[in-house]
């Protein structure tokens, strides 16, 4: 018996619901409103749609390694990487179809440049989705996202968004200057998509390094956990 390709397993597993499609739609519906609104009512919609990207992304992997869910496509298989990358994959198409129908939408109601597609928007989110995706693998469905929230709240409540933003926008007067520029893009990636969407190179490159790194990382707790099923609770 022919053993099933890794995407079409797993698309069968990680592919999201009727009220999860609902739900993602009712979010772009009412971020395309509010970018209607003007600069702040954009910006209110980018980090919604952002939000809703985090936990899609957080799909997990180990709960349902421990019941058994992939058993199909692991048994016999020599190497996990494929796996591991199409769970990846499959774990960003969500976001990715809200992100750039989101990006279609708003550009032809404002004639606004489609920020989903500039360097900073696709920057931002490769990133943001494969941390929460690589977080999520260890602690379970929608904890990534969780957590990348709650440390978004935590640093704005603590009166460190400006300072991350100043941080980032001083990038081009040196590379101690540019360090700390990638440094706040990677802990506060919405200002990836401040002036337009543009990123400085330098900070670019930093921060692409930085998302293969998480990637790499995500495929590596794949590839090596291994644990015994147990019954479901």
């Amino acid at each position: 018996m022919k053993q099933p390709s890794p995407l079409r397993f797993l698309w069968e597993i990680l592919r999201p619901g009727r009220t999860a499609v609902a739900v993602l739609l009712i979010v772009l519906g009412y971020a395309t409103y509010l970018a209607t609104l003007g600069d702040y009512g954009f910006d209110e919609a980018m980090t919604m749609i952002l939000v809703a990207q985090i936990l899609t992304a957080s799909t997990g992997y180990r709960e349902r390694l421990l019941r058994g869910h992939f058993d199909a496509i692991l048994a016999g298989r020599r190497r996990r990487e494929p796996v591991a990358l199409a769970h990846a994959a499959l774990s960003l198409v969500p976001g990715l179809v809200l992100w750039l129908t989101f990006g279609v939408v708003d550009h032809f109601l404002t004639s606004r440049r489609s920020m989903p597609i500039t360097s900073g928007g696709l920057a931002m989110f490769a990133y943001a989705s494969l941390v929460v995706w690589a977080v999520s693998l260890w602690l379970g469905k929608n904890s990534g996202g969780v957590l990348w929230l709650t440390s978004l709240i935590v640093v704005a409540a603590a009166g460190r968004v400006q300072l991350l933003r100043e941080a980032y926008g001083t990038s081009g007067a040196g590379w101690l200057a540019t360090a700390r520029a990638v440094g706040a893009a990677l802990a506060f990636p919405l200002v990836m998509v401040e002036n337009g969407g543009y990123v400085e190179t330098p900070v670019l490159v930093g921060v692409w390094i930085a998302t293969a790194f998480v990637l790499a990382a995500g495929v590596w707790t794949i590839v090596s956990l291994d644990a015994a099923l147990k019954e479901p609770a």
